[in-house]
């Protein structure tokens, strides 16, 4: 015999239960971890290739740019991207550092203690930077993507957004522009150091092969 439907204190049915929060938490669990992956791999992947077919040319690229600009052109490269969002990343001067067969610890050390100045930096002026039109445009268009994690997250979102995909410096001044505090954006900017470390050496496994 058929179990009859369940009903509520009025007579009617009851509705279906709600779907298992379960399911929801996995499928975005693996969908962080794919924006987590995904940039890793796309970045290795390039890097091999690149070097499969431009060696001598990368090489010789950067060679000129150690020996032109140095230590410090790596620094306020990496820094100018960060601070201001840059198209070029901190990512391509630790490509020239490991092409030219320059000193490896002291470039990732510098390209890493530029990034986490340039965070402190954006977020210091978010405000103010807000006012300029193409900046404010750019935080504009990461707000799709970052809302949802404040609103879902609070500002532990900070932490997640540091796994994915938002160009750094895009959470940085929005992370100045919620004003969040300023214990919670440490964790975004010490976060950014492995992750750099992890860019690098898959660049340097990339360039290897």
């Amino acid at each position: 015999m058929d179990t009859p439907p369940a009903h509520d204190l009025d007579g009617l049915p009851s509705a279906p239960p709600a779907a298992a929060p379960a399911a929801t938490s996995t499928r975005e669990t693996v969908k962080l971890v794919a924006q987590t992956v995904v940039p890793l791999a796309v970045v290795f992947l390039a890097v091999s290739l690149a070097a499969a077919g431009f060696r001598p040319e990368l090489s010789a690229l950067g060679t000129a740019f150690v020996k032109r600009f140095g230590y410090p052109g790596m620094a306020l490269g990496a820094f100018v991207s960060d601070a201001f969002n840059f198209p070029i990343p901190p990512q391509f001067y630790l490509l020239t550092a490991v092409a030219a067969g320059a000193p490896q610890v002291p470039s990732v050390v510098v390209v890493c203690v530029s990034s986490v100045i340039a965070a402190n930096v954006a977020y210091a002026v978010a405000g103010y930077l807000a006012r300029i039109p193409f900046v404010r445009r750019r935080i504009e268009a990461s707000r799709p993507r970052i809302d949802p994690l404040f609103a879902r997250y609070g500002y532990y979102a900070v932490a997640i957004g540091a796994m994915s995909p938002i160009p750094f410096s895009l959470l940085c001044y929005v992370a100045g522009l919620y004003r969040v505090p300023y214990r919670i954006y440490a964790v975004l900017v010490l976060m950014r150091i492995p992750r750099l470390l992890v860019f690098y050496a898959l660049i340097r496994l990339g360039w290897a092969h």
